[in-house]
C-alpha cells in the first residue's frame, strides 16, 4: 500500500527560479547517475538527493495547501498547490528525504520479494492462500468448478479440471475464475458477519485488481475490495473490511474513524502495520 506523508507550502516571490528538472523523454538518455536510482514510470521530473540517489517523480499540481508526498509500487508521486515554485518543491523534498527513501527502498525489497513468490502455473504449484497453502492439484476429472479440501493445518489442496500438462496460461486463467469466485463469496461472508456490528448496510461488492490498494467505500454503500486479499491471513482480511465498512459511518480517517474501526477490529493497528509488510506473490 502507499505511503503518504504532507507538508505545509509555503509561499515564495514570484521571481525564484526552477531547479527541479524534467525527466527526459522516452527513448531517451536512461538514468545512469551514481548511487541508489528509483523512477516512476510516469515521472515528469527527478532530482538528485544529497546522499547521491536520484529520485524520478510524478508531479501533478493541484488546488491544495499542503505538499503532498506518496510513495507507492511504482514509485513517489508528489501534489502540489498551483502557486509552489519548483525551487520550493526541491526544498520540501530535501526535508523529507530520509523518509521519501526509506518508503522507496521499502516499496523496492516489497517488489524484489513478490518477484521471488512468482507464481509457477503448473501441477503442483503453491500460492500463499489465507496465512497457509495451496497446492494446485490438475486432473480433468475434477469438479467442474473446481473444489478445496483442507488437508491440514494452514494447508489445502485445490482441485481443478484441468490436464496436468496444460499451459501456464490455461492454468493461470482456471486458477483465476476459481479465485475470484472464492474471493465474493469469502468477501460477501464477511461482510455480512461485520456489517450488524458497525451498524451499516452496505449495497454492492466489486472485485478489484490493484497493485496499491486494498479496498474502497463509497457513501452510496458500495465496496471494492482486492481479490489478492485472499493472499493474507485472515485477521488482516477482516481488518480491511471492518475498515472499508467503518468508512460508510466515517468517511475520512479522523480519530472518530480509528474508534470506529476499533469497535470490531481491536488490534487494528498491528493488523494493518502486517498489511503493510505484506507481499503479493506475482501472477505474471
Amino acid at each position: 500500500m502507499p505511503h503518504r506523508f504532507s507538508t505545509p507550502a509555503r509561499r515564495a516571490p514570484a521571481a525564484l527560479a526552477s531547479v527541479a528538472k524534467p525527466v527526459p523523454p522516452a527513448g531517451g538518455q536512461a538514468l545512469l547517475w551514481g548511487g541508489q536510482d528509483f523512477q516512476h514510470p510516469a515521472a515528469t521530473h527527478q532530482i538528485l538527493l544529497r546522499d547521491g540517489t536520484r529520485v524520478a517523480y510524478r508531479l501533478e499540481r493541484a488546488m491544495r495547501r499542503s505538499i503532498g508526498f506518496q510513495v507507492g509500487a511504482e514509485g513517489l508521486a508528489i501534489r502540489a498547490p498551483r502557486w509552489i515554485s519548483l525551487e520550493q518543491l526541491d526544498a520540501a523534498i530535501h526535508e523529507k528525504a530520509r523518509w521519501i527513501v526509506q518508503k522507496l527502498q521499502e516499496q523496492r525489497a516489497r517488489s524484489d520479494q513478490a518477484q521471488a513468490q512468482r507464481i509457477a502455473w503448473a501441477d503442483g504449484a503453491v500460492l500463499p492462500f489465507l496465512g497457509g497453502q495451496i497446492t494446485l492439484h490438475l486432473h480433468p476429472a475434477a469438479p467442474r468448478g473446481g473444489s478445496l479440501l483442507a488437508i491440514g493445518e494452514g494447508a489445502w489442496a485445490l482441485h481443478l479440471p484441468v490436464a496436468a500438462d496444460a499451459g501456464a496460461a490455461q492454468v493461470r486463467a482456471a486458477v483465476a475464475a476459481w479465485w475470484l469466485r472464492h474471493a465474493r463469496s469469502l468477501f460477501t461472508e464477511r461482510l455480512r458477519h461485520y456489517a450488524p456490528q458497525l451498524g451499516v448496510q452496505w449495497r454492492s461488492l466489486r472485485l478489484s485488481n490493484a497493485r496499491t490498494r486494498w479496498g474502497s467505500a463509497k457513501s452510496d454503500g458500495s465496496i471494492m475490495l482486492n481479490w489478492r486479499l485472499l493472499h493474507c491471513r485472515m485477521a488482516v482480511l477482516d481488518y480491511v473490511v471492518v475498515h472499508e465498512l467503518s468508512h460508510l459511518r466515517v468517511m475520512d480517517h479522523s480519530p472518530r474513524f480509528w474508534a470506529t474501526v476499533a469497535e470490531a477490529s481491536p488490534d487494528y493497528a498491528a493488523l494493518r502495520a502486517e498489511l503493510r509488510e505484506h507481499a503479493s506473490p506475482l501472477w505474471a
